[in-house]
């Protein structure tokens, strides 16, 4: 579906990224996670088109990247960033519409009734309908985080990136959206590739996880596989302890806190 190739690069004056590879498969719920500056947001662009590999390629169903036109790679893959931007006075059905504008034919890209219905969809799966009418600045950021995941989900992508999409979501509609970006890779094939700083979360849903440390790939495959006592102190520089989720073969995390230091003077 998705094939990394020995990708390097990052930003003029600076690299980020040395030669990766790997590769996701169609219907797979795909984890990124790493520390803070080890190059996940930057691979996530790449992925997505907005910056370009300096070494390397990128294809898409066996296809380069750089070969779509930006309409033809929005009819395959949808992007939720972690950051949005606040500045357009749009309502909420109408930031959800937008991302049915690569589907639209026509000099003047008028919505059809398959286009409404779409939308209508997508508002209700992100429980956002009931305030489809409010301007988008107006909403908190759980409500923004909504709305533009509507939006992505409004483009019928096959592929999803997502860059921390529960970011600003309070805990039960975590679940909620988990549960649902879990069942439609399960049930309509959607692949679902996603950076993860919660790495608990990240064991729970997803198939398979890339762990990366300063711009390379540290570990790569099954949870269980990559969430590991000595690869999580290696990269993280933290203490942990592993155990098994009581409900699910899935491994989970627990930190360990630094003992405290006795004062010698009390």
């Amino acid at each position: 579906m998705l094939q990394i190739k020995q990708i390097s690069g990052g930003y003029p004056g600076f690299q980020v990224l040395h030669d990766l590879s790997f590769s996701v498969e169609k219907g797979e719920f795909f984890g990124i996670i790493g520390p803070n500056g080890s190059g996940k947001t930057t691979l996530l662009k790449m992925m997505s088109g907005l910056l370009s590999p300096k070494k390397g390629d990128i294809l898409l169903q066996d296809k380069p990247l750089r070969n779509f036109t930006t309409k033809e790679l929005a009819q395959k893959l949808a992007v939720l960033p972690q950051v949005q931007s606040e500045a357009f006075a749009f309502t909420v059905k109408e930031t959800v519409a937008l991302g049915r504008y690569a589907h639209q034919k026509g000099l003047f890209q008028t919505r059809r009734e398959e286009d409404e219905q779409i939308i209508e969809k997508a508002m209700i799966a992100t429980g956002i309908q009931p305030f489809q009418n409010k301007l988008l600045h107006t909403l908190s950021g759980g409500e923004r985080q909504r709305v533009f995941l509507a939006q992505a989900l409004a483009q019928k992508p096959e592929i999803l990136l997502l860059d921390e999409p529960t970011n600003h979501l309070d805990l039960s509609f975590q679940k909620e959206l988990l549960d649902k970006l879990n069942r439609w890779v399960r049930e309509k094939g959607l692949t679902v590739i996603s950076i993860f700083h919660d790495l608990n979360i990240a064991s729970l849903y997803c198939d398979r996880l890339l762990l990366m440390d300063k711009g390379r790939i540290h570990t790569i495959g099954k949870v269980e596989d990559v969430i590991q006592k000595q690869t999580i102190r290696t990269v993280y520089h933290i203490e942990v302890e592993i155990y098994n989720h009581p409900k699910m073969p899935k491994p989970q995390i627990a930190l360990l806190p630094s003992p405290l230091q006795m004062n010698p003077s009390d």
